[in-house]
Formats: C-alpha cells, sequence, structure tokens
C-alpha cells in the first residue's frame, strides 16, 4: 500500500511543478536528509526541482571551541565528561575526545550521567550538552529531577529557527521552499516557523519521516508555489502540534535564555543559542570551569560550512570519500550519522 502511495505522490509531484522555474526545497534536518537520499528521492525529482541539505546536524554546527574545551576538560585527573557518542570522534585543532581526551564515557541518554556521578562522588563530572531543541529539553529535564553536587553542564545548544532565519536572509542560499524538521517540530511547534511563509513569502511544510510523508510535504510545497501561496502546513499533525510541548518549552526557558553562540564554520550568530541563565552559574561548567573562547581553525580544503548552509553539496568537496571517511574524518560533516557528508558516503550513489 505504500509502494503504490509513493508512486502516486511522485507522479502528482510532477503533474503540478511550475517547470518553469528552478525550486531549491531546503531540508533541515539530518533524519530527513537520510531518508532523502537512502531512498533515492532525488532521482524521482523533475529536473528543476533541488532538494538540498541544511544545517540539519547539530554535531556539524557545534563549537570547534566548545569542543576543545571539553577535550582539556577530560584530561584533568579530577574530572569525568560525559557526552553522546558522535561527539567524542568530532576532529578539532586539538584532536577529538577519543584521541586527545583521557577521562570521559559516553552516554545514550542525560540520565546516565545522574549515575556516573554517583558511581564517582570524588569527581567533576561534566556534561557536555549539545544539540538543538530536542535534545535541549531533556537536558532541562535533568536539571529539573535535581543534580548531585559534582555535577556541571557544558551546553553548546542552538536554535533551528534562528539559523533558517539566516539562510533566507542569503542570497547565495536562495531558498524557495522549507521542509520544516519533524524532531525539532514535535518541541517548539508548527507555529514555530510560520515567520518564513508570513515575513518572508517561503513555503513551509512540518513532515515526518517516512518517505512518503516527505513526499506530501513536497507536493504540498509544489502546489503553494503553482498558486502563488506561502502558507505553513503540517502533515506530520500526528506528532508535531501548532504550540508544540509547552511543558518543555517553560522548561528549557526556566534554565538557559536565548544568547549570541558560534557555529562551526558559519560564526557568531546572534541570539542563535542557548546560554545558562545566571542564577544557574552554578552548574555551569563555561563559568565553573573559567573556560576561555577559542579561536576556530578551518581544516585545509574542507567546505563542511558550506554544506551546512546549503550553498554546496558533499561531493563538491575535494576531501570527501578520500581524504575524508566516517572511518577517518576530516570534518564535522562526515562525524555523524545525521551529517549530509556520512549519509552522502554511505548512501549518495
Amino acid at each position: 500500500m505504500r509502494k503504490e502511495k509513493v508512486k502516486e505522490l511522485v507522479k502528482l509531484i510532477h503533474e503540478i511543478n511550475p517547470k518553469d522555474r528552478k525550486i531549491k526545497i531546503m531540508n533541515v534536518c539530518g533524519s530527513h536528509e537520510h531518508t532523502i537520499t537512502y531512498s533515492g528521492m532525488r532521482s524521482l525529482m523533475p529536473e528543476n526541482i533541488e532538494l538540498v541539505p541544511g544545517p540539519g546536524c547539530p554535531v556539524c554546527v557545534c563549537s570547534e571551541s566548545d569542543i576543545i574545551n571539553a577535550i582539556r576538560l577530560s584530561q584533568r585527573d579530577d574530572t569525568i565528561l560525559v557526552t553522546y557518542g558522535d561527539m567524542l570522534r568530532v576532529p578539532t585543532k586539538e584532536g577529538s575526545i577519543r584521541t586527545s581526551g583521557k577521562n570521559y564515557k559516553m552516554i545514550s541518554a542525560p540520565h546516565e550521567v545522574l549515575k556516573i556521578a554517583k558511581e564517582n562522588p570524588d569527581k567533576n563530572v561534566v556534561f557536555f550538552s549539545i544539540g538543538f531543541e530536542t535534545t535541549t529539553a531533556p537536558t532541562a529535564a535533568l536539571i529539573e529531577m535535581g543534580l548531585p553536587e559534582n555535577v556541571t553542564i557544558l551546553t553548546s545548544q542552538k536554535l533551528t529557527p534562528e539559523i533558517m532565519e539566516i539562510l533566507v536572509k542569503d542570497e547565495e542560499v536562495g531558498v524557495d521552499a522549507f521542509v520544516a524538521p519533524g524532531h525539532v517540530s514535535a518541541i517548539v511547534g508548527a507555529n514555530a516557523w510560520r515567520v518564513f511563509p508570513e515575513k518572508y513569502g517561503i513555503p513551509t511544510v512540518v513532515a515526518g519521516f517516512e518517505p512518503d510523508n516527505l513526499l506530501l510535504a513536497i507536493l504540498r510545497i509544489l502546489y503553494q508555489i503553482r498558486e502563488g501561496k506561502s502558507e505553513l502546513e503540517n502533515v506530520y499533525r500526528g506528532v508535531v502540534r501548532p504550540e508544540g510541548n509547552v511543558k518543555a518549552q517553560k522548561l528549557m526557558y526556566k534554565y538557559f535564555e536565548k544568547a549570541d553562540v558560534n557555529w562551526r564554520g558559519i560564526g557568531l550568530i546572534p541570539k542563535s543559542g542557548l546560554e545558562f541563565r545566571e542564577e544557574y552559574n552554578h552548574i555551569n561548567a563555561k563559568k565553573v570551569f573559567n573556560l576561555p573562547e577559542i579561536e576556530e581553525e578551518k581544516v585545509k580544503g574542507c567546505i563542511c560550512d558550506k554544506i551546512v548552509l546549503g550553498k554546496a553539496y558533499p561531493n563538491e568537496c575535494k576531501l570527501f570519500g578520500k581524504a575524508c571517511t566516517p572511518s577517518n574524518p576530516k570534518g564535522p560533516c562526515m562525524v555523524s550519522m545525521e551529517g549530509a557528508c556520512n549519509i552522502w558516503y554511505r548512501f549518495g550513489k
């Protein structure tokens, strides 16, 4: 049944496609890019439709400064660094946590930090928490549970709507429409994307992760463009509500506030991330350990910055698949399973 639905959606896409212009549709979710590339969806599109990956991988845009500070913390004899598996392999000018770190542990969920802290009461346990809104909410929930005295948090949290607005304003990117991320939308709500059709005239559709749901989102975008409309639509209504998860949002902003933060390869973007409110500086590792802001150094030949901004595809990088592979990543886009380079390396053919 699903196969027939896919065929019908592809047929409709070709039928309503405005053939008189190029149309660039950007996704800002690593899972969306995985579905598009793994399924060969680009090969099913009309020639004038371009499906381009954007900044959908939080590992890819995590500040090099934050990663280096995490490495240095793990090198302390009195400290255990705790973070997610992908972060262990992200390269920096001082190596990765795995190659240059000393005392570190991998977790798959924030609550595991509590067990590590309990088992190591004589150590400073630093949770290196990175990601978009989908991981910020669980980090806030962890704090709400009550942290042991030996736990602090090194945050590198980014906000998705803010980076999307940067992309809209960049004429070189030339985005015609957005497929809004399903996981993030479950937290922030479909209404978080309303600014794009209403302020910038960019059709925006919230989508899930199955091929048929993504194709439906593309179909709705093309319909809007053909009809000269710019609207917000949600084809992932079983998961995403207009207002999102209000409880999670309140919890996030109880502990964090918007701040100017660095995006790797992109630079400092005003109010595009979350940092601890001043009253929680006692659990803010950046304050507790007086961590410096370290100047980023770009990897020679790496174009991750252009890839996450939708200005280039992974196979346009001279390092891609040669000097840079998932087993030997030179840039952050090749590390995570949600990174565009990693996805294209595994499934791009």
